[in-house]
């Protein structure tokens, strides 16, 4: 057999263990206030709204962050749940949750995402080898992208598996069970980036420039809108995005 073939079934056989091995939750996180979304909404005369719910091309940003999520379920036999964590507004915010989707409520969601992180973690990591933490507000992210993250982690179980975009690694990402301690110390309004750099040495990357972009405010949610109901390439980066609401 030639050496690269032998490779790849080298590969296949490794994942194909570490697939039986491997239970996956996912956790979106949906906690913060929205502050900045808010006071934007009045500097824009609009209509003061909860960020999470905020129409994205005739739908919430929740149920967008969520259907780019899905897919990852059927497609996945290691995923067990996809879970939603909240905090501010979570009685309006879960009645846009699919049946299928899990909350988890967080106590000190107001304190920061460091601890949102924190509390996630802890409700779910006996059930879990691995959890991929995401942010709500990525709506640009694809569902590839996060296939891709997972297929490496598959070859490298005990690696965290993180997205690398604007020239540092963020989420989403993939951590293993061994980093949950850590996780669950989180506490602040940082989330993962510090516990990111710390391990650097077993960081394995997957680039995504269009994970750059969240929706911080009204301009940004009007942009990102645009751009993703003509099917138009996702900006090159964050610099293109501020010129382009200056013009």
């Amino acid at each position: 057999m030639p050496l690269s073939s032998t490779k790849t079934a080298n590969t296949t056989n490794i994942a194909s263990i570490s697939q039986s091995k491997t239970q996956l939750n996912i956790v979106l996180l949906a906690a913060g206030k929205g502050l900045r979304f808010q006071q934007s909404c009045t500097d824009a005369k609009k209509t003061i709204q909860i960020k999470q719910l905020a129409n994205l091309n005739g739908m919430p940003i929740i149920r967008h962050s969520i259907n780019q999520l899905r897919p990852l379920t059927s497609e996945n036999n290691i995923i067990c749940n996809l879970y939603v964590a909240l905090g501010a507004n979570h009685q309006k915010i879960s009645a846009e949750l699919p049946e299928d989707v899990t909350p988890l409520l967080t106590k000190n969601f107001s304190l920061g995402m460091g601890h949102t992180i924190a509390e996630s973690v802890t409700q779910i990591a006996d059930k879990s080898s691995h959890i991929l933490i995401t942010l709500a507000d990525q709506v640009a992210i694809e569902t590839s992208h996060y296939q891709q993250l997972i297929d490496k982690s598959l070859v490298a179980p005990e690696k965290i598996i993180a997205t690398f975009s604007e020239n540092k690694m963020m989420a989403p990402a993939i951590f293993p069970k061994i980093y949950f301690t850590e996780l669950a110390k989180l506490h602040g309004d940082k989330g993962a980036g510090a516990l990111l750099k710390r391990n650097s040495n077993n960081v394995i990357t997957h680039l995504c420039p269009k994970a750059e972009f969240d929706i911080d405010t009204w301009a940004d949610l009007e942009h990102i809108s645009l751009l993703m109901k003509h099917s138009e390439p996702c900006f090159s980066s964050k610099i293109e995005l501020r010129q382009s609401k200056t013009e």
